[in-house]
């Protein structure tokens, strides 16, 4: 059996057996024992573990084993005098009003000493029992005439200390200062103490001695078996939690309930009293009902500052909400300019304040989704040319107000309902939405404002203290269909066309720029994997000299034929050179030109005798590459081919860029003794002014330059050759189709020529095939 299922056994049998004797004089002994047995565990659990119990509740065993000492006197003393005990008995007064103070003080400390609420609610209810305690016991004992006055005074003593360590017990309850089992049992100890007293002093009252009577003698035993479970509990005298001064919220319902039994108890005892009387009052009786009075009114007044206390809390609460509410009003307001700032910065271009692609598209959307309206909305992509030129010249910054005030300028010239948009760095869009009006007369409006936003760009820009002159390219489309998507990519490829065009000029869109979008993405996905899948090959076109008609050199050409059939090379070489391909495919035909080069030369040894050479075109994007020179004369070692077969075609685009950089590539590689030709001279970038600064060994004349028949105008054609031999340079004249064409170039002193009267291109075989049939055997 457990420990404490032993001990209420233990404990109840011994109440029992002392209960039962009450009227025998051995009644007393067992009783005492009963109760040194029942309170057992509590003291001997306070001897064993002092150090870890709370300095108050130590004060509440303490007062326990006091109590218990009285006990032991008062039985001494009721035998002493065979059970008439006069009242007061001067041997155990000590002990019993010292058991209170302990017991009172650790009650005091156990609720804490900020419990300010805790405490007028104790002392509201301990008021309303004050006043039964008059009616009960006061009062009997002030009309007890066999007492004397120091005997009263001491008797009054006991019933003023139950009230206040029920206050002070009440006061605990009311804190929660306490959260385990073993602190309540503690609490209900002192309770069944406390109404045990009341009893045993309600019969003294009126008879004059302290009877001992069933009743009490079984509240004192169950007192002392409470404080026997407390010391047998786990977590005896367990720490305290202490709530805030104030409630967390409203007094509960049986609080309150509480409150107004208490409030009821003083006209309850009057009205009791009165209807004792039989109505009427003896003379000098009114003057017992001055003290039930005057503690009716003190609980008033208690209530009074109680509901005061509760007004000002609500007060406070009321102030605190509506702080709370100022506050959040305030974070609302703040939150919506937030919303509103993420909202306007989601949709607008941050430096000129124009929408930006998302709200350019949401706007469209709109739009088309009219259906009605659909064929009179326009869209305008409007793109400054080489505005990078500012940035680089002036700044960023410079920029950024430049773009400011050619957004105020675009501003002035959109309609209220068109939307103007920035989309890019330098890229702006305007969205013409035509709600009513002929279709025919909303397109040419649209081509109308096209040209004005031109001209209006054209115009001086005056930027702080700086005045900068811009051009733009503008891409018009006419949209037909509902998906914005659709419009922005149509008049991308009308942009893309005006600058193609030339720059500074209104392209609008047509169906063949689709069609030429189709035909370069489908040519760039096929180039990105010709070289793994065997597409390329590389044909030779012999270079002859005038007029013996020998070869001296052949042209590398690339040729491309996919599974779909040949492509040609004006049609795939300026998508690879765009795309980028050009730099693996380039890289991939050198190599295999040197290879073929040095091939022909094992198998023919007149090609040295005859200082034959390999050309080679290389693209722009090719030259801006930092590592091209080692890339040539890695191959170069590589092969096995020496550097003076070799000839670099470049074209004269290459001027555009940077030409500074170009000569230290140019003169590296010709150090090697690998020589550089102009191809095309004439038709692209002027290059007349970079003959004396660019290392070039050739000219190769364009075909556009070569003469068609012997009365033409040959003066361009007299003019390059003549260019060429003032700078000792050799000129190759291209595309010669008749032998008229070749006699014509070797009168106007033109050495050097190819084209499909002398070889078409075709791969190495058919050039070591055209060598036999052009070049005559070396002799020897």
């Amino acid at each position: 059996m457990p420990g404490r299922a032993r001990y209420l056994v233990l404990a109840g049998a011994t109440a029992s057996a002392g209960s039962s004797l009450a009227a025998a004089p051995l009644s007393r002994i067992l009783w005492l024992l009963g109760g040194l047995v029942c309170a057992a565990p509590m003291l001997a659990r306070m001897a064993r573990q002092r150090a870890a119990i709370a300095p108050a509740w130590r004060l509440v065993g303490a007062g326990l084993a006091v109590r218990l000492a009285s006990d032991l006197a008062c039985m001494i003393e009721d035998l002493t005098h065979q059970g008439d005990v006069p009242l007061p008995s001067w041997d155990d007064e000590v002990g019993y009003l010292l058991s209170y103070a302990l017991l009172a003080a650790g009650l005091i400390g156990a609720a804490g000493g900020r419990a300010r609420t805790a405490l007028l609610d104790a002392s509201i209810v301990a008021a309303g029992v004050a006043i039964i305690d008059w009616m009960a016991l006061v009062h009997p004992f002030l009309h007890h005439h066999a007492i004397g006055q120091l005997a009263l005074g001491h008797a009054l003593m006991y019933p003023i200390c139950d009230l206040v360590l029920f206050a002070a017990a009440v006061r605990v309850l009311f804190t929660g200062a306490v959260r385990n089992r073993a602190n309540l049992l503690v609490l209900a100890a002192v309770g069944l103490l406390l109404a045990a007293n009341t009893i045993s002093f309600a019969h003294a009252a009126h008879g004059g001695h302290r009877s001992v009577a069933l009743l009490d003698n079984a509240l004192w035993l169950c007192s002392y078996i409470a404080f026997g479970l407390a010391g047998l509990h786990p977590r005896l005298f367990g720490e305290r939690h202490a709530e805030p001064d104030e409630p967390r919220g409203a007094v509960s319902t049986r609080r309150i309930l509480l409150f107004g039994a208490a409030t009821l108890l003083g006209p309850t005892a009057t009205v009791i009293r009165l209807a004792r009387a039989h109505g009427a009052l003896a003379p000098g009786e009114w003057r017992h009902l001055v003290v039930p009075a005057i503690l009716t009114g003190l609980l008033s007044v208690l209530l009074v500052a109680r509901l005061g206390g509760l007004a000002r809390l609500a007060q406070r609460r009321l102030a605190e909400l509506d702080e709370h509410g100022r506050r959040l009003s305030v974070a609302l307001l703040e939150r919506e300019s937030l919303e509103h700032q993420l909202r306007h910065g989601a949709l607008h271009d941050p430096v000129t304040g124009l929408a930006n692609r998302a709200l350019l598209t949401q706007r469209m959307e709109w739009a088309l989704a009219r259906p009605d309206a659909r064929h009179r909305h326009a869209l305008l992509l409007l793109d400054v040319d080489r505005f990078t030129d500012v940035n680089d010249a002036h700044g960023i910054g410079f920029g950024d107000e430049a773009l400011i005030a050619l957004a105020y300028r675009l501003r002035t010239l959109a309609a209220p309902g068109d939307t103007l948009a920035r989309i890019g760095g330098d890229e702006f869009a305007l969205f013409v939405e035509h709600g009513t009006g002929d279709p025919a007369q909303a397109r040419e409006q649209a081509e109308q404002l096209a040209e004005l936003l031109r001209a209006e760009v054209k115009a001086p820009l005056k930027v702080g203290g700086r005045v900068v002159h811009l051009s733009c390219s503008i891409g018009l489309v006419h949209i037909d269909g509902h998906d914005p998507r659709e419009a922005m990519a149509d008049a991308e490829l009308a942009l893309r066309a005006a600058k193609r065009g030339g720059r500074d000029r209104v392209s609008r869109y047509k169906a063949e720029l689709r069609i030429a979008r189709e035909a370069f993405t489908r040519i760039s996905a096929g180039l990105r994997h010709a070289v793994e899948r065997g597409e390329l090959a590389v044909h030779y076109q012999p270079v002859v000299e005038l007029p013996s008609g020998r070869v001296v050199a052949v042209e590398a050409l690339l040729r491309w034929t996919p599974a779909s059939g040949p492509v040609p090379p004006d049609e795939f070489i300026p998508v690879a050179e765009e795309t980028g391909l050009i730099l693996p495919i380039g890289a991939w035909v050198l190599e295999r030109a040197c290879r073929d080069a040095r091939a022909c030369r094992d198998a023919r040894a007149w090609y040295e005798r005859h200082g034959t050479s390999v050309t080679v075109n290389v693209s722009v994007r090719q030259l801006a590459e930092p590592g091209f020179a080692d890339e040539v004369l890695a191959v170069l070692e590589c092969t096995g081919l020496p550097a003076d077969a070799l000839v670099l075609e470049i074209t004269e685009s290459v001027f555009a860029g940077d030409a500074d950089a170009l000569p230290v590539a140019l003169d590296r590689l010709r150090g090697h003794g690998i020589r550089i030709a102009i191809d095309d001279f004439g038709t692209g970038y002027s290059s007349l002014s970079y003959l004396h600064q660019l290392p070039v060994d050739i000219l190769k004349i364009d075909r556009s330059f070569v003469p068609a028949e012997p009365g033409g105008d040959h003066s361009f054609t007299l003019a390059v050759l003549q260019l060429g031999s003032s700078r000792s340079l050799p000129a190759i004249a291209e595309g010669i189709e008749t032998a008229e064409q070749a006699e014509l170039l070797h009168a106007l002193g033109c050495r050097l020529a190819q084209g499909y009267h002398f070889a078409k291109p075709g791969p190495a075989a058919q050039v070591e095939a055209a060598f036999a049939r052009l070049n005559p055997a070396p002799a020897g």
